[in-house]
């Protein structure tokens, strides 16, 4: 089965195959086309540190063509530079969700934020027991200014048959930049609201750090060779200096999806 959202499969590590001329060059085996379908449902924290939570039922596409070109929900549309069984390379466009302001402790649109499509550059490295990625984003759309690293470690076990079990952890380093248009408060905010007494944050000063530490689970069960039910857990804590704001009072936050997929 392939990788579905942010799983990463468990493989040993092996050498470049002879005839592969170039390590741009996908092999032969990796030159898989597919495309699996379905719908889910997601329900969130509208952002980490956030007391409200939203349920959403989206389409689901996790699409490839000969091993070059993809489309998934954890990537978004793009292609691989360099692709083996055991390093992966690639960019792609992603589209980032924005923030409503009344869902923040300050109930006022002035801390929404509109939300935008990212640059990424992803790459990933199989081992022998885990697969290890790095996320870099780069807002290109919309209200969130600077930049991200995601950095993930995840592996994978069969408990019984056609069920597919991959847990990892996560860390998440942001620039000073991006916190400040997630969870600081610039002076025309201020002015647009009233703060609660004691608010420990009040202007745009963090700086970059890693902010977010995590962990994550997904579930693939295979229901017949076209048909696959998904379960997703994600669990996010913010840490450092971003846990005193005064726009994350719950300092974490749960992403869960179900979802139904069929291959064609």
């Amino acid at each position: 089965m392939r990788h579905l959202l942010i799983s990463a499969a468990l493989l040993t590590v092996p050498t470049l195959a002879s005839a592969q001329d170039s390590i741009f060059d996908i092999p032969e085996e990796e030159q898989l086309t597919f495309a699996d379908l379905g719908i889910a449902a997601v329900t969130r924290e509208t952002y980490v540190g956030s007391e409200e939570s939203d349920l959403s039922v989206l389409p689901y596409i996790n699409a490839q063509y000969k091993g070059r070109f993809f489309a998934n929900p954890a990537l978004g549309a793009g292609a691989y530079a360099i692709r083996n069984e055991t390093f992966r390379l690639g960019g792609s466009v992603h589209y980032s969700l924005g923030r409503d302001g009344e869902d923040t402790p300050l109930l006022d649109e002035a801390f929404d934020i509109d939300g935008g499509f990212a640059g990424l550059i992803s790459s990933r490295l199989y081992t022998p027991i885990a697969a290890i990625d790095v996320v870099a984003n780069v807002p290109l759309s919309g209200d969130l200014d600077g930049y991200r690293i995601d950095t993930l470690v995840t592996t994978q076990f069969f408990p019984i048959e056609n069920l597919r079990i991959n847990p990892g952890v996560r860390a998440t380093y942001h620039s000073g930049d991006y916190l400040d248009s997630l969870y600081g408060i610039n002076d025309a905010q201020l002015a647009a609201t009233t703060l609660p007494a004691g608010s420990p944050v009040t202007t745009l000063d963090f700086g970059s750090e890693v902010s977010t530490l995590g962990a994550h689970m997904a579930a693939y069960l295979d229901i017949n060779d076209d048909f696959q039910l998904i379960g997703i857990v994600n669990y996010s804590r913010l840490v450092g200096d971003v846990e005193d704001t005064t726009l994350a009072p719950k300092k974490d936050g749960i992403t869960a999806a179900l979802g139904l997929a069929r291959t064609f």
